[in-house]
């Protein structure tokens, strides 16, 4: 029988894993190979949800067709209290409030 892994472990394993294929979806997509790209998130969400891990927010990707963001692939606008960013290729909009950088 293998050894056990304890949680942690398995955290930070998938951890190393989900960066890695972030890193690797942002460049594919910055070369124009989309559909590789879309690939890598993929397994990245299954790895996060099979090991009930969150993905790191500085990754932002589609939630519809998990496109990573790379210049080029969203359209980022600033509206009033948050940024609006749409997908170029499947046109869904991802809105994030920045209230507490105005107040600054």
């Amino acid at each position: 029988m293998g050894k056990r892994v304890n949680r942690t472990e398995v955290s930070e394993i998938a951890m190393v894993r989900i960066e890695r294929l972030m890193a690797m979806s942002r460049e594919q997509a910055s070369h124009g190979d989309i559909d590789l790209a879309r690939r890598y998130v993929d397994i990245a969400r299954r790895i996060s949800m099979r090991t009930r891990t969150k993905i790191p927010k500085e990754h932002i990707y589609c939630k519809n067709c998990f496109t990573p963001m790379t210049p080029g692939t969203f359209r980022v606008r600033l509206g009033t209290h948050r940024i609006i960013m749409v997908c170029a290729e499947c046109g869904t909009v991802k809105r994030i409030p920045y209230v507490k950088e105005q107040r600054r």
